[in-house]
């Protein structure tokens, strides 16, 4: 009897280590360039995926040259998995950031992959395609500059009693951690030092709860999250204001980025 009751408890445990097979397979980030078509930059490629990406070309290494506009539209995480429950809306996440490329870098911002796009079997595919971050109101420095936009990728893979957490680069071995590196592209930005229809002389406040720009003549304004996200954008005449939470925001007037914190 003692020695049945071993055997069981072994059985019981081993099956209890049973959980959190399956990994990656190719995923991509999507990002579209000049207001041209969306294109998905292939992150890891694992040899086979069931998205359509497979053989695209790989955004680690890329550079985008000057573009007149840039944006990353999210991402796809493709994944596999033998555990019950598997994946869901939370389980990928896309991280970025951009920075010049010869400073240290920033911290992360992130976008959930929360649309299941694709399941057969055990396959996954969970997208975004609509985060509209605009990555030039990011790359802020006056002066010709190459910035690097560096991008990953985290999966959480549950199964009954808890989950496996991994990312990309990496693989499903090294669990998410914001110290390691991701994939990098770069792209190159120039801010020139004035502004047209006098908006060069233009005064910016951000105070009690409020942005104010006043400047001479007509001018096309944009307002950003300091992640990238376009708030608003006006065609107006020597002035803009509107009223926004406390916070640090990115105002372009006439192609111009202004960093402005708002108290």
């Amino acid at each position: 009897m003692k020695k049945i009751s071993t055997l069981f408890l072994v059985a019981f445990v081993t099956t209890g280590f049973m959980y959190a097979g399956g990994g990656w397979a190719t995923s991509a980030v999507s990002i579209t360039k000049d207001g041209g078509a969306a294109y998905k930059y292939v992150l890891n490629n694992e040899g086979w995926t069931d998205g359509d990406w497979g053989s695209n070309t790989a955004v680690n290494n890329y550079d985008f040259g000057t573009p007149t506009s840039l944006v990353l539209n999210g991402g796809a995480g493709n994944g596999w998995t033998d555990d019950l429950p598997g994946y869901d809306a939370t389980s990928f996440v896309l991280y970025y950031r951009v920075y010049k490329s010869d400073a240290t870098p920033g911290t992360w911002s992130q976008i959930v992959l929360d649309f299941q796009a694709y399941k057969s079997g055990n396959n996954y595919i969970y997208d975004k395609m609509d985060a509209a971050v605009d990555l030039m109101a990011l790359a802020t420095l006056s002066g010709t500059n190459t910035y690097t936009l560096e991008v990953a990728m985290s999966k959480n893979q549950f199964y009954t009693g808890g989950n496996w957490n991994s990312m990309v680069p990496g693989g499903q071995a090294v669990a998410y951690s914001s110290a390691v590196a991701g994939y990098k592209a770069t792209f190159t930005k120039s801010i020139t030092t004035g502004l047209t229809n006098g908006s060069d002389k233009a005064v910016i406040n951000g105070n009690n709860g409020r942005i104010e720009a006043q400047f001479a003549g007509a001018a096309t304004v944009e307002l950003y999250s300091l992640t990238g996200q376009l708030l608003v954008k006006e065609a107006v005449e020597n002035q803009f204001a509107m009223n926004v939470n406390q916070g640090i925001y990115m105002l372009r007037i006439n192609g111009i980025t202004h960093k402005v914190m708002v108290r």
